[in-house]
């Protein structure tokens, strides 16, 4: 059972997820029993159940996308491969072939050079693709 099917669980929730991180990080017993008790504090004062809202907001994000990725029909399921697929499309243009377009226009053809993309966007849509990958990865190592 993964860390995200764990939190599916009914009455687990976050307090369930963080003892289990609890076993994890702490081998000393001593140390697990006083963390937890700082957990039972935290849920007793209510504190727990803010970050449980915002963890069921976000499971629920999660399960909207998985619904979507094995969706069918192409304009659901193919939005995120169409982003990689603009992403990768421009990054290849600007950083591969527009130095060579570049370099022919100036050598052979006499033309103006090529217009450039704006790399911030690429950049900025290549950070956001790469930490949902990122995020993925974690997920599956964690649930080996």
């Amino acid at each position: 059972m993964g860390v995200v099917d764990s939190l599916l669980v009914p009455g687990s929730g976050v307090f369930g997820l963080l003892d289990d991180l609890v076993k994890r990080i702490w081998k000393d017993p001593a140390q697990q029993d006083a963390v937890r008790l700082q957990l039972l504090d935290m849920q007793q004062k209510g504190e727990l159940a803010e970050f449980d809202g915002q963890l069921k907001v976000q499971l629920a994000q999660l399960q909207i996308d998985d619904d979507e990725a094995k969706n069918p029909r192409i304009f659901i399921a193919g939005a995120r491969a169409f982003i990689e697929w603009v992403c990768g499309t421009g990054l290849a243009y600007q950083i591969v072939a527009r130095p060579f377009l570049m370099w022919a226009s100036a050598g052979w053809w006499h033309v103006p050079a090529p217009p450039t993309l704006d790399m911030g966007t690429l950049i900025t849509l290549l950070g956001m693709l790469l930490g949902s990958g990122t995020l993925h990865l974690a997920n599956k190592v964690l649930t080996k």
